[in-house]
């Protein structure tokens, strides 16, 4: 019988010992991918399609024990948290290894944008189905937006997305960077991340000072977050039972399920998104450029250094662009002069561009707009089978 190179068997990746150096494309299909619509992602599809008005599909046991917040309590605070907009339950999937690239890109517009101009493009930003994530940053920082898309092709994004804006005349440049390593989104280590899958960082000092702020949440909000993004594995992260009795379905097989795709072959991640916009904060997001003589390894280890620092809210590591690494903190909650200074502290640094973000756009493909009634709204767009470059 042939090898199927399953994700998740010994067999995994087995075919790259072929090639001198392992394929790295950054939309590779990889052998035993299970599809959107496959059954092991059913205990987390009917979650995500009950926790707004059934927070007990999360596991209220577990949370009781891991905080000390009785169930009942658990459970209320988690409706006012989405009821009031400050979290959402979210799935990130490891794209690269599913057959889309991860293009993310950076918008600078021209000196003397009108206002207009620029709400016409955050408008249309947001807007757009096909753009997947999405940061709008303040004015007189040193870039104005920062998107990103999953496809199947450069060629989809450039015609199908960047062409329809980036030759408006208040538009200074857009420059690519694909993710060659997603190490960290919002607050949680993602897939790339040399070690810590899944852990989520949100340190006790970083809450008192969320809590300070007296904008919604208190510390027993910010325990039920952590606990269930820190849950050590799926299978305690959500309440089976309940998910079988909301959708009629075994719930060994569910739990059976879901922890093959999330801690066995380490392909997705459930997660609660923290709105940083309701939370009234920024992020302050830092562009970081290396010397275009830094050897790959270099650049390579210098993101594993920087990952171990907690602060970072997102890290994104990019290949064949003119950056090396997009990250970014919480600006209320930590000491961006620290953060600076230890990025230029490494002699490989040559730059260093910052802006403030008030608010993001979508975060992998739902929305986040609540005061036009679409949070939480969700288009996942697929370009396989599209041309673009065919459209009129």
């Amino acid at each position: 019988m042939a090898k199927l190179y399953k994700v998740g068997t010994p067999e995994q990746q087995e075919y790259l010992h072929d090639y001198n150096f392992a394929p790295k494309g950054y939309a590779f299909f990889e052998p035993g991918i299970y599809g959107n619509d496959a059954k092991e992602f059913v205990a987390f599809n009917i979650a995500k399609s009950f926790y707004q008005v059934y927070p007990e599909v999360f596991n209220l046991a577990y949370i009781e024990k891991s905080t000390g917040i009785k169930s009942e309590e658990a459970k209320k605070r988690l409706k006012r948290l989405y009821d009031e907009k400050y979290m959402m339950l979210v799935k990130n999937s490891c794209v690269g290894v599913m057959g889309f690239g991860l293009y993310y890109w950076v918008v600078k517009l021209k000196k003397g944008t009108t206002p207009e101009q620029r709400k016409e493009l955050t408008d249309w930003f947001q807007e757009n189905d096909q753009i997947c994530t999405g940061y709008m940053m303040e004015e007189g920082g040193d870039f104005d937006y920062y998107n990103g898309n999953h496809m199947r092709n450069l060629d989809n994004l450039i015609y199908g997305v960047l062409d329809k804006f980036r030759f408006r005349e208040y538009v200074e440049y857009v420059h690519l960077t694909p993710v060659r390593r997603l190490i960290r989104e919002s607050s949680v280590n993602q897939f790339d991340a040399k070690k810590d899958f899944r852990h989520y960082f949100f340190a006790k000092e970083t809450v008192k000072k969320a809590v300070a702020l007296k904008k919604g949440m208190d510390e027993k909000d910010f325990a039920l977050l952590e606990a269930i993004n820190n849950a050590p594995s799926v299978a305690e992260m959500f309440d089976y039972d309940v998910l079988a009795k909301l959708s009629g379905l075994d719930a060994t097989e569910m739990k059976k399920d879901l922890v093959h795709i999330v801690d066995e072959t380490k392909t997705v991640i459930p997660m609660v998104y923290l709105d940083y916009r309701r939370l009234g904060i920024k992020q302050r997001f830092f562009l970081v450029s290396l010397f275009e003589n830094t050897q790959s390894y270099r650049s390579e280890q210098i993101a594993d250094e920087l990952a171990e620092d907690p602060r970072f809210v997102n890290f994104f590591d990019f290949g064949d662009a003119h950056h090396n690494y997009m990250l970014s903190i919480y600006d209320e909650l930590t000491d961006a002069e620290d953060i600076r200074q230890k990025l230029l502290g490494y002699a490989e640094v040559k730059e260093v561009k910052e802006a403030l973000s008030p608010r993001q756009f979508r975060r992998w493909t739902a929305r986040l707009d609540a005061e036009n009634g679409l949070y939480e709204e969700c288009v996942f767009t697929d370009d396989v089978l599209l041309d673009r470059s065919e459209e009129k």
